[in-house]
């Protein structure tokens, strides 16, 4: 295929937010930044940062001062500023910082008791953990609290007015795309006021600032992430008819798809027959290292090889930019896909192959496609006169088709039955498995020639042989890069979606192609085994029906992610520790129960396997 990239967009329009009073300004005519001198990029943060005092970067830009701003420069310059030493360092963050996470309280709140849908979960052992999960979400709700900061104190915090769920560990704020998968479990565990407080705050962000952030805190004011508001307006409103907040929810949702449009939006030529196609991909300019990941950034670029000031930058804004897609990281962002195996290149060095920006991901694509063809009906059933489409209405539907289009030519490939990235720098497709091909299928973003049933049998034939190479869960790649998003890793909420992209796709086959669903029940019961027995293997108890593991403290875990070489292991690699909690382990947990039935608790103590 032979395309030529004619246009790619500027960076998004400034937001700033005032570190002392948290007002959110709007400036739409200079390059987005935040203006914090304590939590954005300058002398105090890189000072700080670089003394490597906390073994996680994000710890510093999570702690509140306990003196007013003013002051708190005016101990840094007492210290020497840049030039202090590293004890002195500590102890200028101890005399004016407090813990991270301070302005974070815990919302007292009611989990109704039992779930309404537990008959439908007959083993006893899964039954009795599904009531915990479902019991959980009042450890992980939280509200910000200000109140107790001094007068001039700040915070890194975005200011909310309503409650919300942290994914858990080193989290301590809400996050975009991981909010809908919580959401998904709230309404399953019937807190559909706490799921409508979330998504009211992300409303609120997008009316005010103009985007959702990558999450609610000011050092994420320069990136958002996968675009799932509408996808979370959608099963709130399906749930409960809901239509004053849909009537509120609509135009902040015309808003967002302007600033995925104004701000990510690429324009691709087919040499041969000279017409024109419009993607997306998702577009951070950034000059410094992001302040939660300070010292991994600075690590990155000057270890090595010398890089120049451009590819500094460059480098910087394809690390912001990896975030952004929620893949932080992935082989799909960088031209090295993995680690050779005598190990004489480092991890960094993959990292610095990452060419995010120049990659179009079929996910995002799918996410606006759902986007646009969702707003065309909702403009056509909330905003119309006597049913009669409006100019909105009818503009949604034109985009959603010339973005199916564009799918069909750019994303799908027949040979291989499935959708892949395009990169813009070898102007073709990226030829390696990742479950993002499974989105379209999800979201009904499937061109014509692709619905055939001679084609949809084959689409899952990669799941499938991944499935067969490992025990656990599926694989987020093929590749060993050491970067958490890639194998032996296997995420949540890919599992998800590669589950509902299968019940999708089996509405669309004959009533007598019964393999597909089978493939999917597999898949349903890894990931309901991989999750209990890591559960189970870090304390997990249900009483009278499972006793605690030998040597175990804790009283079980829910993990971010899991290890598919073996069924109950926690994930590893990446930038930080593997995290538990976990918010969105525990909604697709309980989504998996509602959906599937059958699911017998293995014995985790024994050797156990799902044959594909």
């Amino acid at each position: 295929m032979l395309f030529n990239v004619l246009v790619l967009t500027a960076s998004v329009a400034c937001t700033l937010v005032s570190a002392g009073d948290h007002r959110l300004l709007n400036d739409s005519s200079t390059p987005k930044t935040c203006n914090s001198p304590i939590y954005c990029d300058g002398p105090l943060l890189k000072t700080v940062q670089m003394a490597r005092l906390f073994e996680d970067s994000k710890t510093f830009v999570d702690m509140p001062t306990s003196k007013p701003v003013d002051q708190v420069l005016a101990a840094f310059e007492a210290i020497g500023g840049e030039n202090a030493d590293k004890e002195s360092i500590g102890r200028f963050v101890h005399d004016n910082f407090q813990r991270a996470g301070a302005e974070l309280v815990q919302v007292q709140s009611s989990v109704q008791q039992p779930l309404a849908w537990l008959d439908k979960v007959d083993d006893l052992k899964y039954r009795g953990w599904i009531e915990r999960l479902h019991g959980a979400w009042a450890n992980l709700t939280f509200e910000f609290d200000t109140s107790e900061l001094c007068d001039g104190c700040a915070s890194s915090t975005l200011p909310v007015k309503r409650p919300f769920v942290v994914p858990g560990g080193r989290f301590r704020e809400f996050y975009y795309w991981d909010s809908f998968f919580v959401i998904k479990g709230l309404l399953l565990s019937d807190l559909d006021h706490l799921a409508k407080n979330m998504i009211e705050n992300f409303l609120d962000f997008v009316d005010i600032v103009g985007f959702m952030p990558n999450g609610a805190r000011i050092y994420y004011l320069n990136r958002s992430q996968p675009p799932f508001l509408t996808e979370m307006v959608k099963i709130y409103y399906e749930k409960t008819k809901d239509k004053d907040f849909m009537r509120r929810a609509l135009p902040i949702l015309d808003k967002e798809y302007n600033f995925w449009m104004k701000n990510t939006t690429v324009t691709i030529r087919d040499q041969k027959t000279g017409k024109n196609y419009q993607l997306n991909r998702y577009n951070v300019e950034n000059h410094f290292p992001r302040p939660e990941s300070y010292f991994e950034d600075y690590q990155t670029a000057h270890n090595g090889t010398n890089l120049t000031e451009t590819q500094i930058i460059d480098l910087f804004s394809n690390l912001a930019t990896g975030a952004e897609t929620g893949w932080d990281y992935s082989s799909r962002w960088t031209r090295i896909k993995e680690l050779p195996h005598d190990h004489e290149r480092h991890s960094y060095d993959v990292l610095r192959s990452l060419d995010t920006r120049n990659i179009v991901p079929i996910e995002l694509n799918a996410l606006l496609w759902s986007m646009e063809n969702t707003l065309a009906e909702w403009h056509l059933e909330f905003n119309s006169a006597h049913g009669r489409a409006t100019k909105k209405s009818k503009w949604y539907a034109r985009q959603a088709s010339k973005r199916l289009d564009a799918i069909d030519k750019l994303h799908w490939n027949q040979e291989n039955y499935t959708f892949y990235d395009y990169n813009l720098t070898s102007h073709r497709q990226s030829i390696e498995f990742t479950p993002a091909s499974m989105y379209p299928f999800w979201l009904g973003a499937i061109p014509e020639r692709v619905k055939a049933p001679s084609t949809l049998r084959h689409v899952f034939d990669v799941i499938r042989d991944a499935l067969e190479q490992y025990p656990g869960i599926l694989t987020t790649s093929f590749f060993d890069s050491s970067m958490q998003w890639d194998w032996p890793n296997g995420w949540p909420p890919l599992q998800y979606i590669t589950l509902q992209a299968m019940i999708a796709v089996n509405d669309l086959l004959a009533p007598e192609d019964t393999k597909l669903l089978d493939l999917a029940h597999t898949l349903a019961e890894r990931n309901a085994a991989t999750a209990f027995c890591s559960w189970y293997k870090t304390g997990g108890t249900i009483p009278g029906i499972l006793a605690k593991a030998p040597n175990t403290t804790d009283n079980g875990h829910m993990f971010e992610k899991f290890d598919v070489r073996f069924l109950g292991g926690a994930g590893s690699g990446g930038e930080y520790t593997v995290q538990v909690g976990f918010g969105w382990t525990n909604g697709i947990t309980l989504w998996i129960f509602d959906t599937f039935r059958n699911l017998t608790a293995p014995d985790c103590n024994s050797a156990y396997s799902y044959n594909v």
